[in-house]
């Protein structure tokens, strides 16, 4: 059985906690728990969401297995960024 994954390269996301901590996480695929979430419109064109209870996970394929890599909950993260290609800047460019 071929893997499904074999010709796609995984992503690092650099996730920065909100007790300070920054860690990089690999990952093939990103989820986040889409139950109960509510998201208002503020001022400046901003959205804010609150979350009851969200999870968000991480998973890979890691030698032909499908692996979670992370699950945390969503109140517990500041920031999740991809930065497989380094930063990227608004428009597309470098």
């Amino acid at each position: 059985m071929s893997s499904y994954y074999a010709d796609i390269a995984p992503q690092a996301y650099e996730i920065t906690w909100h007790a300070g901590h920054v860690e990089t996480v690999i990952a093939h695929q990103v989820s986040h728990d889409s139950r109960r979430i509510r998201v208002s419109a503020l001022p400046g064109g901003e959205f804010a969401t609150e979350a009851d209870g969200q999870r968000i996970k991480f998973h890979a394929e890691v030698d032909g297995q499908w692996t979670l890599q992370l699950s945390a909950m969503e109140s517990d993260i500041r920031t999740i960024r991809n930065i497989t290609n380094g930063e990227q800047l608004p428009g597309g460019n470098r």
